[in-house]
């Protein structure tokens, strides 16, 4: 039961679970309110996002469960990596150090793109082919992987942390703005946008990167 409800509160990651027992009110309404974060906080929502966040944080507190707060934390980590935002980590330290969970500790260090220390058995399913095409270094194979997810925000996490190793290319860049601008994610599709504005400035590619910039501006205003 304990291990359904850690799967649910990992929205992001649920491939499916199931129980005969029934689900307590808080879990569910921690659930929604998380999943209303996401969706608000990717559309560029952020106040509305943050109310939805500490709605969720509110309900899983009456638990009393930390290993469930602290994926929630993660959780919030894993949508600003989607958007290309470095998170602030200090909640989900404060909650290790009274009580450390590996798994926990694992997805953390994947999502600061520590891959030398994070074990990919570990990891939820969707992402343990990433890193390992990552650690193996073939582009194709990392995109092969990404291609596989069958979770947009999945997809955008992974993008995310391609950008965060500073491995992410034309291609890359292109998918995630599709998968944004197909989910109506406003934030996510400006971030990238952005990023691939940088990618032609970088590449000596004037008149692509101008390009972006007037899509830019006509999204923004």
């Amino acid at each position: 039961m304990r291990k359904i409800i850690c799967l649910m509160l990992f929205t992001f990651l649920l491939v499916g679970c199931g129980s005969s027992k029934p689900v307590p009110e808080w879990t569910d309404a921690s659930v929604n309110q998380l999943e209303n974060y996401k969706k608000s906080y990717l559309s560029g929502k952020e106040r509305i996002a943050e109310a939805y966040f500490d709605k969720a944080v509110d309900e899983i507190k009456s638990s009393g469960d930390l290993d469930i707060l602290a994926r929630a934390y993660l959780t919030k980590y894993a949508v600003q990596v989607a958007v290309l935002e470095a998170f602030d980590d200090g909640e989900y330290l404060r909650i290790e150090a009274v009580e450390p969970v590996s798994q926990n500790k694992n997805f953390y260090g994947f999502l600061k793109g520590a891959f030398d220390n994070v074990d990919e058995n570990q990891l939820p399913q969707q992402y343990e082919g990433f890193l390992r095409a990552f650690k193996s270094g073939k582009k194709e194979t990392i995109a092969r992987e990404i291609s596989k997810m069958d979770n947009s925000l999945s997809k955008l996490i992974a993008i995310g942390l391609l950008v965060k190793k500073d491995k992410d290319d034309e291609i890359d860049l292109q998918l995630a703005i599709d998968i944004a601008s197909q989910n109506g994610w406003k934030k996510a599709l400006l971030a990238y946008l952005g990023r691939l504005q940088s990618f032609y400035k970088t590449n000596k590619e004037p008149d692509k990167a101008a390009h972006m910039e007037e899509r830019i501006k006509l999204i923004k205003n």
